[in-house]
């Protein structure tokens, strides 16, 4: 479910990427930035990486009624995604152009619903994306914990993430090319 969000909504801001800078290469990829040795991975130059941050369980969701439960009662969670500008340090004007443009991308859409993103998970009538602050320290550890160097980039939540074990999910990757 959530590979399915975040590829869903990355790839909707790749073909927004793409329109606004006339390009027809991808300039957005889901990837860890480095592999478990701390390698940076392959493909991720000059490119906006999307990864997971975290999740979390979204507690003011919660029903709070009285009522008998049949199953197991559906969790709300919270996925908080990085995107991170990964170009030489030649083009860091040109990571911060991109970056600007996944900023602009959120703005314009803070809410995503499975009829216009492809690959959205159907048991998520909308998705809501707001900015994921992090001050300076927790930036900070953040870069150091990740194995890099800091790099230009934004942190994204996705909220009302629904996981609910009494739908039945047909896991269908979206389609990733052009």
């Amino acid at each position: 479910m959530i590979h399915n969000v975040i590829t869903a909504v990355s790839h909707r801001l790749n073909i927004y990427i793409k329109n606004r800078l006339m390009i027809n290469d991808d300039p957005v990829v889901v990837k860890n930035l480095v592999d478990l040795k701390g390698n940076v991975n392959d493909g991720i130059q000059n490119k906006i990486v999307v990864f997971l941050l975290s999740i979390e369980e979204d507690k003011t969701s919660k029903n709070k009624s009285v009522t008998k439960i049949t199953g197991n009662p559906s969790i709300i969670l919270n996925v908080n995604i990085m995107f991170a500008a990964f170009f030489s340090n030649d083009a860091y004007v040109e990571s911060l152009r991109y970056l600007s443009l996944v900023m602009e991308f959120f703005q314009k859409n803070p809410m995503f619903h499975f009829s216009d993103t492809p690959g959205l998970p159907t048991s998520n009538s909308k998705l809501h994306v707001e900015i994921y602050n992090l001050n300076m320290p927790d930036t900070m550890r953040l870069w150091g914990a990740i194995g890099t160097k800091y790099l230009p980039s934004c942190a994204y939540k996705i909220k009302q993430v629904k996981f609910d074990s009494q739908q039945i999910n047909i896991d269908i990757p979206p389609i990733m090319g052009n």
